[in-house]
């Protein structure tokens, strides 16, 4: 997808065009923003879309020169945006953290995090979507369950259709193994918008089988499958149900995929 985006320059009314499937190192983009004292909601989106194009030097790049600035009220912007600055730093942390294996750099990414999610808290406490940022770094935590689920009830009761609220209380509810609950959500969220990820499906897989139903299991991982061919955990879903069916033939199919999804993730710890 290609697009462009604007910088007015100070003097005049002339602007520099900047090309998303052209972009420049980011130490450029950075001369041209702090020259020209752009408003914060460009730096915002340009540090995006170098994410979005897995650049992700040149994202962090940008948004650090933006942290450490000394004179960062020099810049135009609301407090949405300066929430979203922050509230985008710390979901690459969050996002980082939760890939990385080693305990202390997991520990030290996810400390990144808290300190620009709490600087976000002063901003725009009761933003919508920082509170689901902040809900879903809970959860990811591991021990601040509780307090994912305030957050998430807290957007709901403002908007009852919010998926990822709902897919949120899918998972707080699947934890807790309340996984009648926790299939009313995956449902709910499902009906709220059809088009809704392969993981939907994969989540409500396993609350049919924690339910001890097989057959809804097994049809809500195929349509896992459907949507997204590489879906390791509808793969192994579907693997472990052939597997304890005894039946030779269906054995070897569960094996295969097994093997299959091993190739796409081999750290996934659900096909170890």
């Amino acid at each position: 997808m290609s697009g462009s985006l604007e910088i007015p320059l100070k003097e005049g009314e002339e602007v520099i065009e900047i090309l998303f499937d052209d972009l420049p190192e980011s130490s450029e983009i950075l001369q041209i923003l702090q020259q020209e004292k752009a408003p914060l909601h460009l730096w915002n989106k340009l540090a995006q879309e170098y994410f979005r194009q897995g650049r992700k030097e040149d994202f962090v790049k940008i948004m650090t020169t933006f942290l450490e600035n000394q004179n960062k009220d020099k810049y135009e912007g609301n407090d949405k945006d300066l929430m979203n600055f922050y509230d985008m730093f710390a979901a690459y942390f969050v996002q980082e953290a939760n890939k990385e294996k080693n305990r202390d750099k997991k520990r030290e990414l996810f400390t990144k995090a808290t300190l620009l999610y709490t600087t976000a808290d002063k901003i725009l406490m009761y933003d919508k979507n920082h509170l689901l940022g902040r809900a879903y770094f809970c959860l990811l935590e591991g021990d601040k369950m509780d307090q994912a689920d305030q957050q998430f009830n807290f957007v709901l009761s403002q908007n009852t259709s919010s998926i990822p609220a709902l897919l949120g209380k899918a998972c707080i509810a699947f934890n807790k193994k309340d996984y009648k609950n926790a299939l009313a959500y995956y449902k709910k969220a499902l009906r709220t918008n059809p088009g809704c990820p392969a993981n939907v499906r994969l989540g409500m897989g396993h609350c049919f089988l924690k339910l001890g139903n097989q057959d809804k299991a097994r049809l809500a991982f195929e349509r896992a499958l459907e949507l997204d061919p590489d879906c390791v955990g509808a793969m192994v879903g579907i693997a472990v149900l052939q597997l304890n069916s005894q039946e030779p033939e269906a054995i070897r199919d569960g094996v295969q995929k097994l093997s299959k999804a091993y190739g796409i993730d081999s750290q996934n710890p659900m096909v170890l």
